[in-house]
């Protein structure tokens, strides 16, 4: 399987056997997970890989014309999909750079000249 292609294949599990996809660049962030599409589901799933594994094998010549509609769905569910690993990628590089501070604008003040201090006081305590 190529690193930058789909891959289609047949997941058998008995009853809930499914056709999947597997795009190699959607990782989960953990060594012994996989995200396969299941069309069955119609969603991208993270399985466990020991378990998962064994239980895959390519589309035969009677399944290849699945592939069509696998690869159409696997396209739009991918589109609304955030893989576990990205989303974590995002915060560290957002984390890494830097936020610009902006300068406080500096206010211009204004004078206050002392005046006459009898204004300030009131004058009817002065009358005694």
């Amino acid at each position: 399987m190529s690193k930058d292609s789909l891959w289609f294949g047949y997941l058998e599990i008995g009853e809930k056997s499914s056709p999947v996809a597997q795009d190699p660049k959607l990782l989960t962030g953990k060594p012994d997970t996989i995200y396969l599409f299941n069309l069955q589901r119609n969603t991208i799933i993270e399985y466990k890989r020991e378990i998962v594994e064994s239980k895959l094998r390519p589309l035969n010549g009677n399944e290849a014309a699945v592939s069509k509609e696998l690869k159409t769905a696997f396209t739009k569910a991918a589109k609304e999909f955030t893989p576990r690993g990205k989303a974590s990628n995002i915060l560290e590089t957002l984390a890494a750079k830097p936020v610009p501070q902006k300068k406080p604008k500096e206010e211009e003040l204004e004078e206050i000249g002392i005046g006459d201090d009898d204004d300030f006081f009131d004058n009817e305590d002065d009358e005694d």
